[in-house]
């Protein structure tokens, strides 16, 4: 399978399986993570995701030579339709209501970077270099790789790492803060998957109801305060603040069930 699914426990991981192409995706890759993110979302047992690719390579972007690959003339109603599907894969990535962890080594590639973009949680390894590719072949940024960049690093860097075209090793990413975690290769694995392990033990309602309202868009403290009491709201009647409620006072740990 060019999309790998791997579940260990309340951890699922989807992998890009095409290392000879270095994992370069094609549009039947794009339907398999957008099944395999339709099943996260919905199954209760699952509570968070790691996002990785194997081999060499986290993506080297869309497989502009093989089934994704463009026509030589393309119309705006054939370039609509093909971006429309990238974009989908983005905000599916983006809106999950479950933690997500990117682990990427090697090359992450124009869109590719986009879905690292879109994790919770960005842990890169020593050989990662992020190639932003768009504006050498003068399309466009894609996937909503100007918000997301713009919004982790500022306007001023991101323009810069758009305009010319910057690459970025794994730690350059880590210390502009497009990453949380920098390693070397060989702990890639450990640290996202214990990371994600971590993540998954937390209370998965209010991380989804938390990850809402860092994706809130309210223009001022006001809507954004009346955003977050709803979310409150609904996070204090869950079966998981009972459990928390009732842990902190037998003072011990919580035994939060995702609920």
């Amino acid at each position: 399978m060019d999309i790998e699914f791997r579940l260990n426990g309340a951890v699922a991981t989807l992998c890009l399986n095409r290392p000879e192409k270095l994992n370069a995706l094609t549009p039947e890759m794009l339907t398999l993570m957008l099944d395999h993110l339709d099943r996260i979302e919905q199954d209760a047992e699952i509570r968070a995701v790691i996002l990785t690719g194997a081999g060499r390579a986290f993506c080297a972007g869309a497989d502009i030579k093989g089934s994704g690959a463009a026509p030589k003339q393309m119309s705006v109603a054939h370039a609509r339709a093909s971006m429309a599907f990238y974009q989908k894969v983005a905000l599916r990535l983006y809106n999950l209501n479950k933690p997500v962890v990117a682990a990427v080594r090697g090359a992450a590639v124009g869109i590719a970077w986009t879905f690292a973009l879109c994790a919770d949680q960005l842990v890169v390894g020593d050989t990662a270099q992020f190639i932003p590719a768009f504006l050498m072949r003068a399309t466009l940024p894609e996937g909503g790789m100007v918000h997301l960049l713009a919004r982790h690093c500022g306007e001023f860097r991101a323009k810069e790492i758009m305009y010319l075209n910057r690459k970025l090793t794994g730690k350059e990413a880590f210390d502009l803060g497009l990453a949380s975690h920098y390693v070397e290769d060989a702990q890639l694995n450990e640290r996202s998957e214990h990371l994600a392990a971590e993540l998954a033990a937390m209370p998965t309602f209010s991380i989804g109801l938390t990850k809402q309202l860092f994706r809130s868009n309210a223009a001022t403290m006001e809507e954004f305060l009346a955003q977050e009491l709803n979310a409150v709201a609904l996070a204090v009647n869950s079966d998981d603040a009972a459990e928390g409620r009732l842990a902190s006072r037998e003072k011990r740990a919580p035994a939060f069930r995702g609920q």
